[in-house]
Formats: structure tokens, C-alpha cells, sequence
């Protein structure tokens, strides 16, 4: 019999109580074009659409050519073989696509009057699982779409064009502006747009988008009821959340018992639409960043909010304080910030775990109705589909590389408030990312706001002058715009701080604004003590015994360790040592996930704001160093470039209490080797050498530059020396002048190796986020996955599966199902290979890999 409406074709299908179910595939286009159509009435996305095509206004009839467009999605299932249940169909319909003798039998040539050529349109709508497909020859196809004695394949996809016809009438009209030309930034948003229609239409269940029943009738009424209830359940338009709104909105309403500061006001009010926020740790950004959320929300100016932070932990602490706020800010409301890290389902203080077929069973057994408001919760490609989320700054990072559903990432964040605390932690690699997602963010209208305590002017001009020009054809130029306009060392080191800066007609505008009124003189001590792990614990034990509580960050986790077992041993039964569940141990990236949340939450307890009295001994990597509200002593730490050394100083005396004798000041012990000379002699070894001199931090010229303002300044006054410090510390011309010096004074040409070494390196790691991110000015229908995208370099880690659940060296933990081996300990691993030789003892765990043993404890994977 031969079908040519589209509903004697199936478009999904399941086995449903021994019986196969299946839905008319012109029943799902329509589905996902009536997601899209309620997308794009969204007052936000229509607008931000709109910039992107560089058009004044949204045109009625685009909404109605994109529906139409969307209703085709899979005209490619209406293949015979597809059909048979033994082909596939994205292929196949490039191959229609490609072919105009194709395009002209499906009908499918109707798309040429929507102003762009329906080759292009096709190629659009068929990457709705990710990308684009490919368009090669595949004559091989041909058969698959030729006519048989059964039925017509291309009367069937005519049967689909002439129901997106019957629905929008007016797309096929030939009057009108035409659609964004093909090399329009519009398309990588719309694509985006699209995948994420796709994913909500194709959602089967009960309060979705059910199979259709026999004889129901048109399915379009029905479509655009449940894609406008859909959108409202999970946040995504605003509305709802816009209407639950305190009425009394101000920032004493939001953070009761706190008044604004000048720089907190001045937040909200900056122009935008990206601003760069510096004042000193502990002085309120995050409430600046929630308040001017809360603002813009109010205005209409944002649909969300995404809070980015640079680890796991910060990221897991920021989001108490976010859900706190917002349970002020939307008092009407039951909404759930949504805790946006992989592996982690959150949203509240509500849980969840996987289950089969891509389904979650949430803690708390909720009703369809609240299950479905956590939606963007349950998998990571919908995090920044979120009406509000906190997590790291990978997430809004896949948005401009080259990972499948990429364009879904930042179409979705383009409607919020995307906010990027410690945005200094940035290497190079990572800030030519980020600067790529703030292009097509700013192009569209978005909203951006960049946190720091430490920015350097070189750094704050890329962002702000590169946000505009990152794609590729621009990069030289870009990168000799924003050395142009850099300021020399002497007048950066004066520039205001705090500050608020913006970009103002091409040029980056900086304004004084006083922060927090607290002032603190931080007394630094340098100690040739690097190489010693005992007698680092020996200091922090000292300490402790005088009722410090002391920090001890370590620049790598093989050193924390040795520090923590030195620190064990010399006094195993301390009262001051850090413990989990009883069990002494660190913190740092290499635990099990679930004891890692764990151990977050352990060292907010004990070493927080509201932490209990008596000394304590922590040590950790640069995991404790970002975006957490804690309160130290004393702090021994590690060299390091000044800016990550002001971050840490940040832990000290974060709040006003009483301090033990000997304490009542800041103090700061920072660890060295014995030389400069050894210190170039470590650095210049083949891939660095320890304690991270030349590898976690791989700038020798800025650790030289950070110990000689030591020496120069044994006390701190901060924030007032903020600026003047990361200018003498960071600034390019003041390292090329430091690396000449340094040459001068010892006679060792390696200096200027060094620093010629780092440059090529920053060069290097620019070529490597260009060749991954994407070309917003390239015409979409060219992007290409790459296999090998990263969020930051060296990311090359895999999480392995166990066997079988395994104990926790912590008795109150869960038991460990996976684990995560960072690239650097793995050996040469097949993607198929499982861990064996898995030995179970009293205080450890231990498996080998590839030839490679492995041991989990209180000390993490080793």
C-alpha cells in the first residue's frame, strides 16, 4: 500500500508489554517543531536570535519557516531500510539533501523560498543529534529512497513537507525577509535551538509527548499545549519564575544583616553586556554577582543564571549559598538550583542516581511534576538548559569547542546570567576557550560577568576586547588589538582597585568602586623548605599546638601527600589532624567522587565560617584554594606565581573572631627551594620539575618574580597592594625585563630560555583552543566533532568502572563503584580493559591496569 502522509511510517517505536508500540514519524516531527516554536517565543531567545542575525526584530514568519523546518527533522527515517528496522537514516537523508534530482521528488526543494538554499537548511536540521552529517557521494543510498510495489519513500517525505505546509501556511509563502545568510552566526544558535527541541519532543512520557493513540486526530494542538507546559515545568522561558518573584526586592531582602558596598551597587548597574568585577577575597563578589542576577532577572534582561567556579569543591560550596539566596529571591517558588558536575545528580539538597535507559531514581521519590522541574538536572548536556545552576566552568566551556551538542550548551546559556568566578585560575588554553564562548554570548545579547581578586591588565584586555573578536579569521588580530591596548606596567600597577571595567566603544573603561572596609597586613616568611615534607608538618604541628588552625596547600598532590603521611606519623594521634569518619587524611582531586563530596563538606565543617573552636591541621592542593569560604591562622604554602599566592593569602582571616596568641595577624609561610639556581635547574629539566616548578606552574620568570616581592615586602597590605603586586608579578614587559636581569646578575643565559620556552608554550596552548573551538563566523553545516576535545589541557583522564562496589577507606562513606585516573598515572590503557589482581585490605584497596598497580586510601588513588 503505498502511504504518502506520514503516518503509516513509524518515528520511534518501542516493545511495550510484549507488544511493539510505535509513533507516526509525522507525529514526532511535529512533536519537536512545536518545542521549537514555543523555544523561539520566548521573549529572550527570539531577541538573542535576532542579534545574532543581526536583525532589529524577530520576523513572525521565521518562527513559522524554522517550525515547518524542524517538522523534517527525520525525514530521513522515511527510508526503506530505515523503515525494515535494518538502516539508518541521518546518511541517508544527506544523501537527499545533497542531491537536487532528490530534493526535487521529496518536495523538500519548498525550503528554497525560505531565502537560503534547502541543501544548506537540511544540512542545518539533520545535526539535531549533535552535528551536522557529512555529505559524501553514497550512491549506495539511491536504492533505499527508489520506489517499490509497496510504497513511494519519496511520497512519503512529500507527505511530511505538505503537513508542515498545512500547519505553517505562511513559511512557504515567497514574500518576507529571507532567513540569515549561511555564514550567519544565527545558525550555530538555531542548531542548538533545535537539539535541544529535539531532545524535550522526543521525551515519550505520560506528561510529554505519549504515542500517539489510533484515530486522535492532528497532532499539532496537542504538540504546542505540552511544549508550552514543558518549557514553563523546567524554568527554561522565566515566566513562571519571573511571577514568584519577591515583591520586595532589594539587596537587605536577598542577604539579611548585610548592607551593599559602593563596588556591590555598582554591579548591578554596570552597562555591560560583559563587566569585569576585581575586589579583594572575602569581600562579597558572590553577592555582587547574585545581586545584579536578581536585577537583571527583574528586567527581563536574563532568563538564568549559570555560576561557573574552577573545581569540583568550590563549585559544591557555591551552590549552598546560590540555593540559599534564591529561596529568598523567589520566596513564591520551589525551584532547585541544580548542581551542574558530571557524575554528581543534584538539584536542591535532592539527590539522585542512574538507572538503565538513560532514567534516574531521585532520593526523595518525587511526583511527576517535581521530577520534571529537575529535567535539566538529570544529564550534563541539559545543565545550562537550567533556570539556575552552579558548577565548574567546563560545563559553559563545551559550548565553544568542538563536542557534539556544543551549540546546545551556549544557546541555552546565551538566555542567562553567565557568571565565571576566579576567573585569574584560567591558563592560557582555558582563557582563549572562554574568550571564544563570551564572543557568540556578547554577539548575542548576552550577559557576563567576570569575577576576580587578582585579574592582571593583560589579561582583563584580552577578555574584554577578544569577547567580540575570537573567531579564527580575527585571532591575529584580535591578540594585536588587546597587546596594543594593554597598559604599560607603571600605569597598570595604578590603576584603581577594586574596580568594575567594561568595553565602551572599543575601548576598555575602568572605575574605581570601594569594596569590603576590612584591611588586612599579611605577615610572609620564606623558608628553603620545599624539599622537606617533615618538617613542613613540623611547622603546622607547632602551630596547632598554640591553637592555630593552619592551612597547608601543596602544589602537587604527590607532595600533600607526603606532607599529610609526614604529619601522620610525627603525631598520629594529634587532635589537630584533618579526619573524615575518624580516619586522618588531605584534600585534593585523585578520591572517589563520592567520598570527595564527602571530604568538601568536611573541610567547610571544620575549617569554615561557622567552624568549631581549636586548632586543626589541613592539607590539600589548589583544591582549597578557590572560591571557599574558609578561615585560617596560618597558611603554608608552596611557592607560586603571585596571583595564585594572593588567592591563598584569601584563607586567611577571611572573618573578624578572636585568634590565638601569636596569631593575631595574618601570617604566611611560603615554601622555596634553597636557590634561585636551583630553581632554574628543576624548571629546566624534561617536563618540569617537582613541587610544580615548571609544570603546574610553568612560568619560572613569575615564581622569581613572586619570591622577590617577598623579599622586598615581608608584609602584605591588602587589598591596597593588590594591584601593585599582580602587575609586578604578571604583567608580560615586567617578566621580559626580570628574565634580561636575571641574565645580567648571574651570567646564565638559561633565563632568557626559560622565558623564550614559556612563550612558545602560551603561543602553543593559543594554536591548541583555536584548533578545537568553533569558528562562529564559519557556516555551521562545517562543524566537525573532535574526538579529542578538551575543557583544559592535559584533561586526558578516564573513570574506570570496578567490578564490583568496593569499600571506602572511610567507614561512613558508600561503597566505591568507579574511579578516576588522571592521564599522568595511566600507563597505555585499551578502552576495553577492566582492572584486575583487586586486593581488599583493612586500610586500602588496590588493583592493577596496564601493567600499572593502583592503591586507594585515606590518601586517595596513588
Amino acid at each position: 500500500m503505498l502511504i504518502a502522509d506520514g503516518y503509516g511510517l513509524w518515528g520511534k517505536r518501542s516493545p511495550r508489554l510484549n507488544a511493539v508500540q510505535w509513533h507516526p514519524l509525522c507525529d514526532h516531527g511535529v512533536d519537536v517543531a512545536a518545542c521549537l516554536e514555543a523555544i523561539l517565543a520566548c521573549p529572550l531567545i527570539a531577541a538573542r536570535l535576532a542579534a545574532l542575525a543581526g536583525s532589529g526584530q524577530w520576523p513572525a514568519r521565521w518562527t513559522a519557516r524554522l517550525a515547518a523546518l524542524a517538522l523534517l527533522h527525520d525525514f530521513g527515517k522515511a527510508n526503506r531500510a530505515f523503515q525494515q528496522g535494518v538502516g539508518g537514516h541521518l546518511q541517508e537523508a544527506a544523501y537527499v539533501a545533497r542531491a537536487r534530482v532528490w530534493r526535487q521528488q521529496t518536495g523538500l526543494d519548498a525550503l528554497d523560498v525560505f531565502g537560503v538554499p534547502s541543501e544548506f537548511l537540511l544540512a542545518v536540521v539533520l545535526g539535531h543529534h549533535g552535528e551536522p552529517p557529512e555529505f559524501g557521494a553514497a550512491a549506495l543510498f539511491d536504492a533505499v529512497w527508489k520506489a517499490g510495489p509497496d510504497r513511494d519513500p519519496a511520497a512519503d517525505v512529500r507527505g511530511l513537507v505538505d503537513a508542515a505546509r498545512t500547519i505553517w501556511p505562511e513559511a512557504f509563502e515567497p514574500v518576507g525577509p529571507p532567513l540569515p545568510p549561511p555564514d550567519s552566526r544565527f545558525w550555530h544558535a538555531l542548531l542548538g535551538l533545535l537539539q535541544l527541541a529535539d531532545w524535550l519532543g522526543s521525551d515519550d512520557a505520560a506528561d510529554a509527548f505519549p504515542y500517539s493513540e489510533a484515530g486522535s486526530g492532528p497532532r499539532i494542538e496537542f504538540a504546542r499545549a505540552r511544549a508550552r507546559s514543558l518549557l514553563d515545568v523546567i524554568g527554561f522561558s522565566g515566566g513562571a519564575l519571573r511571577a514568584a518573584m519577591t515583591r520586595a526586592l532589594s539587596f537587605g531582602a536577598l542577604f539579611p544583616a548585610l548592607s551593599p558596598t559602593d563596588i556591590q551597587r555598582a554591579a548591578a548597574e554596570a552597562p555591560g553586556p560583559v563587566v569585569v568585577l576585581e575586589a579583594e577575597t572575602g569581600s562579597g563578589k558572590t553577592e555582587a554577582a547574585l545581586w545584579r542576577f536578581a536585577r537583571l532577572f527583574a528586567e527581563g534582561r536574563v532568563d538564568g543564571l549559570y555560576f561557573a567556579l574552577p573545581t569540583r569543591v568550590a563549585a559544591s560550596q557555591m551552590h549552598g549559598r546560590v540555593q540559599a539566596c534564591v529561596q529568598r529571591l523567589f520566596p513564591g517558588s520551589s525551584i532547585e538550583v541544580v548542581r551542574a558536575l558530571p557524575g554528581d545528580i543534584s538539584a536542591g539538597s535532592v539527590t539522585a542516581r542512574p538507572l538503565p535507559n538513560f532514567a534516574v531514581q531521585w532520593s526523595d521519590d518525587p511526583d511527576e511534576a517535581r521530577r520534571r522541574m529537575r529535567w535539566a538536572a538529570e544529564r550534563p548536556k541539559r545543565f545550562l538548559a537550567a533556570p539556575i545552576a552552579v558548577g565548574t566552568i567546563d560545563q559553559a566551556l563545551l559550548g565553544a569547542i568542538a563536542v557534539k551538542h556544543a551549540q546546545m550548551r551556549s544557546a541555552c546559556l546565551s538566555r542567562s546570567l553567565l557568571v565565571v568566578d576566579e576567573v585569574h585560575a584560567s591558563d592560557t588554553f582555558m582563557e582563549k576557550l572562554l574568550g571564544t564562548l563570551l564572543d557568540q554570548h556578547r554577539a548575542a545579547g548576552g550577559e557576563a560577568l567576570l569575577l576576580s581578586a587578582t585579574l592582571g591588565a593583560a589579561a582583563r584586555t584580552r577578555l574584554l576586547l577578544g569577547a567580540g573578536r575570537a573567531a579564527k579569521r580575527a585571532l591575529l588580530g584580535a591578540g594585536r588589538a588587546a597587546k596594543r591596548a594593554q597598559p604599560a606596567p607603571q600605569v597598570a600597577a595604578s590603576m584603581p582597585y577594586p574596580a568594575l571595567s567594561w568595553l565602551a566603544h572599543g575601548k576598555v573603561v575602568t572605575e574605581a568602586k570601594s569594596g569590603s572596609l576590612r584591611r588586612k597586613c599579611v605577615a610572609l616568611e620564606s623558608v628553603d623548605l620545599i624539599d622537606d615534607p617533615k618538617a613542613v608538618a613540623a611547622l603546622a604541628l607547632a602551630a596547632a599546638d598554640r591553637g592555630a588552625k593552619v592551612l597547608v596547600v601543596r602544589n602537587t598532590v604527590s607532595d600533600a601527600v607526603a606532607t599529610a603521611r609526614a604529619l601522620h606519623t610525627l603525631a598520629p594521634a594529634h587532635p589537630a589532624l584533618f579526619r573524615l569518619d575518624g580516619i586522618a587524611t588531605l584534600h585534593h582531586g585523585r578520591f572517589a567522587r563520592s567520598d570527595r563530596i564527602r571530604l568538601d563538606a568536611a573541610v567547610e565543617r571544620s575549617i569554615g565560617k561557622n567552624r568549631p573552636p581549636g586548632p586543626l591541621i589541613v592539607v590539600g592542593t589548589q583544591t582549597l584554594e578557590q572560591s571557599l569560604d574558609i578561615d585560617a591562622d596560618l597558611l603554608i604554602t608552596d611557592l607560586a606565581p603571585i596571583d595564585v599566592l594572593l588567592q591563598r593569602i584569601g584563607r586567611l582571616h577571611r572573618h573578624e573572631r578572636s585568634r590565638p596568641v601569636g596569631y593575631e595577624m595574618p601570617r604566611a609561610v611560603v615554601l622555596r627551594p634553597s636557590s634561585l639556581a636551583a630553581m632554574l635547574g628543576v624548571a629546566t629539566r624534561q617536563g618540569g620539575g617537582g613541587h610544580g616548578l615548571g609544570s603546574v606552574y610553568d612560568d619560572l620568570i613569575a615564581l622569581v618574580a613572586t619570591a622577590r616581592l617577598i623579599e622586598a615586602h615581608p608584609t602584605f597590605e591588602l587589598p591596597a597592594m593588590n594591584r601593585e603586586l599582580v602587575e609586578a608579578g604578571t604583567h608580560p614587559d615586567v617578566l621580559e625585563a626580570l628574565a634580561a636581569r636575571l641574565v645580567e646578575e648571574s651570567g646564565d643565559h638559561r633565563w632568557l630560555t626559560v622565558r623564550v620556552d614559556k612563550q612558545g608554550k602560551t603561543v602553543a596552548a593559543r594554536q591548541q583552543a583555536e584548533a578545537q573551538a568553533i569558528d562562529w563566523l564559519q557556516p555551521v553545516t562545517g562543524f566537525r566533532v573532535q574526538r579529542e576535545a578538551v575543557t583544559r589541557l592535559g584533561l586526558r583522564d578516564i573513570e574506570i568502572d570496578l567490578p564490583l562496589p568496593l569499600p571506602s577507606p572511610f567507614p561512613e562513606a558508600p561503597m566505591i563503584e568507579t574511579l578516576v585516573i588522571p592521564a599522568h598515572l595511566l600507563g597505555s590503557v585499551a578502552f576495553d580493559e577492566q582492572p584486575v589482581d583487586i586486593a581488599v585490605r583493612q586500610a586500602d584497596i588496590s588493583f592493577r591496569l596496564s601493567g600499572r598497580v593502583y592503591v586507594y586510601s585515606q590518601y586517595g588513588l596513588e
